[in-house]
């Protein structure tokens, strides 16, 4: 009882006018940046549960080696293709979550589409054209009739989507006998296959597919495995001069050709040279092993989980590829909802910051309003701590009115944010989180610790 009443007394004493202005302007600040953290903490639990819950599509890239010089040049140039070492370096780097390569076909090939079918009043578009295939981990979705055997009488083919929209709004407008065409009309359009400079193999095609990420020509896996087996055609970098006892023996001659030597009794003592570069001798032997050589990709896809990273960005540009995005940025989403609340928790702290400040300056001013009483008090003996807490609880109790009003809003702002989620079928919590409580409770008292310390240093300084 007599705590209370000294308690009381010292109230009593210390009353004295507050600057309302500074006061009314500093619960202001707090409670709009208390609002503005309390909510970006709860939608930012929000977003990032969403997310989760929602995996945003991921990232596809390619990349190929960089193709330099002339015609004459590359003409007898070695196909820049990626070897089994750097594939794995490559699959190392950080962020590279999968890699697969694109295998394209080694034989000639040209299409005859006939948009109005083979019997009417249309033309057939005829056009030379290449097939790859990647593996179907890498496929925006697999399409229905996508298998392919040697007993299946049509060969499903997968195109770009703009390759349509190509066809729609450029190639059939400015040409009478080609229609405009819907996806499904395109897929039912009938396509014939010629395999070979002399067209020695004819099969039938179909759309299958438009895709929306690969950029190229798609067919499966099985069926370009098959056809590279079995209409692979030599071309520059498949014939060698062939050197015996030191010197080249006749003209440069193919690698079947050669490898029907290999039963000859010096066959091993022989040594061959690319058509290239002549000088560059190696023997017999190697031109074996080539063959069983698995056919190397000449450009491969990666996934990531987000942009590419750094190294993957120094590598690429260290060993000179290109690098070429095949899907837009998807992770721009995620940024920008973590940006946008993060934004928030800032400017809230930014302003809870500044309302300490103004608080600090209040009762700065509102104990030296009092300083005659506070001084007086002192000599009486009362401890600075027992006066300094009277000003603390005006605070403590004004700050508690702050927060309690900043948590009500931060509800009720989070409810009508969850409903409109919900009508975009979108689950939101409509409470707060225990985490967003939790966070709220931490600052609070980190809040109310700093305006402790700046009040019980005031008026120690009354002391001196």
């Amino acid at each position: 009882m007599k705590e209370n009443l000294t308690h009381f007394n010292l109230r009593s004493c210390l009353v004295s006018r507050g600057p309302r202005r500074e006061l009314l302007l500093a619960s202001f600040g707090c409670f709009i940046g208390t609002s503005l953290l309390i909510l970006g903490i709860q939608l930012y639990q929000a977003a990032n549960v969403y997310l989760k819950q929602n995996k945003a599509p991921k990232n596809y890239f390619t990349i190929n080696k960089k193709i330099e010089g002339g015609a004459l040049l590359n003409l007898t140039k070695k196909e820049d293709s990626f070897d089994q070492q750097e594939l794995e370096s490559i699959k190392k780097l950080p962020g590279v979550q999968k890699l697969g390569g694109f295998v394209r076909n080694k034989f000639p090939l040209s299409l005859h589409i006939w948009p109005s079918g083979k019997t009417g009043f249309g033309a057939a578009a005829k056009t030379d054209l290449f097939f790859e295939s990647i593996p179907d981990e890498f496929l925006d979705f697999i399409p229905e009739g996508w298998e392919w055997d040697e007993n299946a009488s049509t060969v499903p083919i997968m195109v770009p989507k703009f390759y349509l929209d190509l066809w729609n709004f450029g190639l059939a407008p400015s040409r009478v006998e080609y229609p405009a065409l819907s996806t499904d009309a395109a897929r039912g359009m009938p396509i014939e296959i010629f395999i070979g400079k002399n067209k020695e193999r004819t099969m039938n095609g179909r759309f299958v597919a438009f895709s929306k990420r690969i950029n190229s020509v798609l067919v499966p896996e099985s069926f370009l495995h098959w056809a590279n087996q079995k209409f692979t055609q030599s071309d520059s970098k498949d014939f060698f001069f062939l050197w015996k006892n030191g010197t080249i023996e006749g003209p440069p001659q193919s690698r079947a050709s050669l490898s029907k030597l290999k039963t000859h009794s010096e066959f091993q003592s022989w040594e061959i040279s690319p058509l290239g570069s002549p000088a560059d001798r190696s023997p017999m032997a190697s031109l074996l092993k080539q063959e069983n050589t698995k056919i190397q990709p000449s450009r491969v896809i990666l996934e990531t989980a987000d942009a590419p990273s750094p190294a993957l960005l120094t590598y690429i540009d260290k060993n000179g590829y290109e690098l070429n995005r095949e899907f837009p940025d998807q992770d721009f989403v995620k940024k920008a909802l973590q940006g946008l609340f993060a934004g928030m928790i800032g400017v809230g702290f930014l302003l809870s910051v500044l309302s300490i400040t103004t608080f600090a300056t209040s009762f700065k001013l509102i104990i030296s309003r009092s300083a005659g009483h506070t001084k007086n008090l002192l000599l009486l003996g009362f401890f600075p701590g027992q006066i300094a807490q009277v000003f603390y609880q005006r605070f403590q109790k004004l700050f508690l009115i702050i927060l309690l009003g900043s948590i009500i809003m931060c509800c009720i702002s989070n409810y009508f944010i969850a409903q409109k989620a919900n009508e975009f079928a979108i689950d939101m919590d409509l409470n707060l989180s225990g985490i967003t409580l939790v966070s709220a409770l931490l600052y609070s008292l980190t809040f109310l610790l700093i305006n402790k310390m700046i009040i019980n240093q005031t008026v120690h300084d009354l002391q001196k």
